[in-house]
């Protein structure tokens, strides 16, 4: 009898904790009017803190971003690439240009230009121009004024509470991969620095051929991250906190 009571209490801490909403961090500006320039410029304000992290709300750092899975990528001319144990570093550099909502449609759209750098272990089989190429090494690249837009569908769902939070509905995203691209590849004739050394220039001389293979699986790595992430700063913070501006009950849908 005394366990369940205790159990009760517990339960009864636990249900109430959970409908305590946390403070808004002072890096947060929500809007009072629906522009594109209070949208942008609350965004600009809001990276370098969500990037910094909120452990408060269960959001780690993510510059740089751990990429906890092999990412594999195919490359002109038969080549395959496998990057092992990378790393991307560059989302706290990623600057607004516009950001804008279509309240109709319930969706938001970042227009955004980033630098990145990605290194990590990597591997390399196939032919390049006269090589047949079996090796791996250490890789850096770096990806210069990436444009990303990206599209956002949320909907407001209310909790057993009654307080409305955003949710993610879908996302989709493109991007140009970026005004210059350099690679820094270790290794790529093994015991042969000097070729390696020419064949990279070669590499690197042609790299907006490689921009959209090297970017892409990478990119659609961090956009996911960041939708996740996104979503568990939603759970934490009510639609009230981020958005003063109300919205009719059928905006809402249950949880």
């Amino acid at each position: 009898m005394w366990a369940l009571i205790a159990r009760s209490i517990v339960f009864s801490f636990l249900f109430h904790c959970s409908f305590q909403l946390l403070p808004l961090p002072d890096f947060i500006h929500p809007c009072y009017e629906l522009t594109d320039e209070c949208f942008t410029k609350a965004t600009l304000d809001a990276i370098p803190g969500v990037v910094k992290g909120i452990p408060e709300a269960g959001i780690p750092a993510l510059d740089p971003l751990i990429i906890d899975k092999n990412i594999s990528i195919e490359l002109p001319g038969n080549l395959k690439m496998q990057f092992i144990n990378a790393k991307l570093a560059g989302l706290s550099t990623c600057v607004p240009d516009k950001v804008s909502s279509r309240r109709e449609k319930r969706m938001f759209i970042f227009d955004m230009h980033c630098n990145f750098t990605i290194r990590g272990l990597y591997s390399l089989r196939g032919r390049l121009l006269l090589f047949n190429l079996d090796t791996d090494g250490y890789a850096k690249i770096k990806i210069w004024n990436q444009h990303i837009r990206l599209e956002v569908v949320e909907k407001v769902v209310r909790n057993k509470a009654g307080v409305g939070h955003y949710k993610i509905n879908s996302y989709k995203y493109k991007a140009d991969y970026g005004s210059d691209l350099k690679m820094n590849l270790t290794n790529l004739i093994r015991g042969n620095p000097d070729i390696s050394a020419n064949l990279l220039q070669v590499l690197n001389r042609d790299s907006q051929l490689f921009a959209n293979e090297f970017g892409g699986p990478i990119l659609d790595y961090a956009i996911d991250y960041a939708m996740n992430v996104t979503q568990r700063f939603f759970n934490a913070y009510a639609y009230d906190q981020l958005s003063p501006i109300p919205l009719t009950d059928d905006f809402f849908v249950k949880d």
